[in-house]
């Protein structure tokens, strides 16, 4: 999977989905990015993604159907300095993921990626997030005051910035 060019969020998506995660805090909220590729203008090889529908989740991290918790505690570096909880990571519900690809298939769309806030850091990947992130892939992050920023996860060590554009 090649990095998109940029991203663009239609229909104020992105203001719906500042809204979204904002209205968790002082959890972290997730959602799912649903929109279509297109080829660029400019370069045919490159792809620009929009974003046309924001799929709330609900952020199930530590919670009886969580799968993640149960399954990574014990390989997660250095986890007895990091208190993990709702406050500090996020786990989209199944549910949710399955709810949403079955949606994007009928209305002619395709997932692109997740999105997640980080109500006490910095709209950067965390460690965390790139060691439970599937890569590679698309993930936008919102920071307290509702900034988001989108990136683009290579793999469990690199991660690099894509330029985000409203309509």
């Amino acid at each position: 999977m090649e990095t998109p060019e940029y991203i663009e969020f239609h229909n104020e998506t992105n203001s719906v989905l500042s809204r979204f995660l904002k209205a968790a805090e002082p959890e972290e909220g997730c959602a799912i990015l649903i929109g279509h590729k297109e080829s660029s203008f400019k370069n045919y090889k490159k792809q620009i993604w929009k974003v046309k529908h924001i799929w709330n989740c609900r952020n199930i991290w530590g919670e009886e159907e969580s799968k993640l918790i149960n399954q990574n505690m014990r390989i997660i570096p250095n986890k007895k300095t990091i208190k993990l909880s709702k406050l500090n990571r996020f786990e989209i519900d199944a549910k949710d993921q399955i709810s949403s690809q079955k949606w994007a298939r009928e209305n002619n769309l395709e997932v692109l990626g997740c999105a997640h806030s980080h109500p006490i850091g910095e709209n950067k990947p965390s460690k965390m997030d790139l060691f439970f992130h599937k890569s590679p892939g698309l993930i936008v992050i919102s920071s307290k005051n509702g900034d988001l920023k989108a990136w683009w996860i290579k793999n469990k060590f690199s991660f690099n910035r894509v330029k985000i554009k409203n309509f």
